[in-house]
């Protein structure tokens, strides 16, 4: 008989696994952007955006060991921190990009 408990716990670290390797892709796609739209200001907005994302990435991998190993609050407190330090560098990132264009505009 299938153990509904271990299958869905197995789905959810798949899920990460594969949620944490799209995320490494998205980074490095977003990091090797080159091409110089007017200023290269979209270049320049998908680096610094991508070091973000490759936070997040982190953080998605330090959930699905979480979830794996037990709840350590040690790697508990990793995951938020890249979380938090991902969303940031994101944020940041993109208002200045957005700064950036508006100032390109007027």
């Amino acid at each position: 008989m299938i153990n509904i408990v271990k299958l869905a716990a197995i789905l959810i670290d798949a899920g990460a696994f594969i949620a944490t390797l799209a995320a490494f892709v998205a980074a490095i796609i977003m990091f090797r952007v080159t091409k110089k739209f007017g200023t290269g200001i979209l270049a320049s907005g998908f680096k610094s955006i991508s070091v973000g994302v490759f936070f997040i990435a982190l953080a998605i991998f330090f959930d699905s060991v979480v979830q794996i190993t037990g709840a350590v609050t040690i790697l508990i407190a990793i995951k938020l921190i890249l979380f938090v330090v991902g969303t940031y560098i994101i944020v940041i990132g993109s208002k200045k990009t957005i700064d950036s264009l508006e100032r390109l505009t007027k």
